[in-house]
């Protein structure tokens, strides 16, 4: 039995190790991941546009396909703008009432608010049907919404 012990103890050490050294060595983050805590000129407030630009840069690269990549693409551009209102201080509990106390911090709030209900659709409405046209719309009305609060 001991044998069999310092097999699994010896398995759990270099897992651990192996995961320390991806998360030292990983230079890009996953969908859903914080960004880093960084100061300098790229901040506005708490806000890291680095990691918006890095992550825009990632959504483009979505948009390029269709289906699921579509989907993939307008889900992350939501939470993305979702990252940026709460960065910039926006008060609200959910993205919908961040958007509704976001005052006039963009050029045109009707077009985020549809981007917000095409995401929304499409994570909660099973037989939900995506024209590609519309996903790449609400993808640019995302990305105006994040050049409006500065983030790009």
């Amino acid at each position: 039995m001991t044998g069999m012990t310092g097999f699994i103890l010896l398995v759990l050490i270099l897992a651990v190790g192996l995961v320390i050294l991806m998360v030292i060595s990983s230079g890009s983050r996953r969908p859903g991941q914080k960004p880093p805590k960084r100061t300098g000129s790229q901040r506005v407030g708490s806000l890291n546009r680095e990691f918006v630009a890095q992550r825009w840069v990632a959504i483009e690269t979505m948009t390029a396909g269709n289906g699921s990549s579509l989907r993939d693409a307008v889900s992350e551009a939501d939470k993305l703008l979702d990252y940026a209102l709460k960065s910039s201080g926006v008060p609200g509990a959910t993205m919908g009432e961040r958007l509704k106390s976001s005052g006039g911090r963009f050029s045109n709030l009707n077009n985020i608010w549809t981007a917000h209900k095409l995401r929304n659709a499409l994570a909660h409405e099973a037989d939900f049907d995506l024209v590609p046209s519309q996903a790449r719309e609400a993808i640019d009305y995302f990305h105006q919404g994040l050049k409006d609060l500065g983030a790009l």
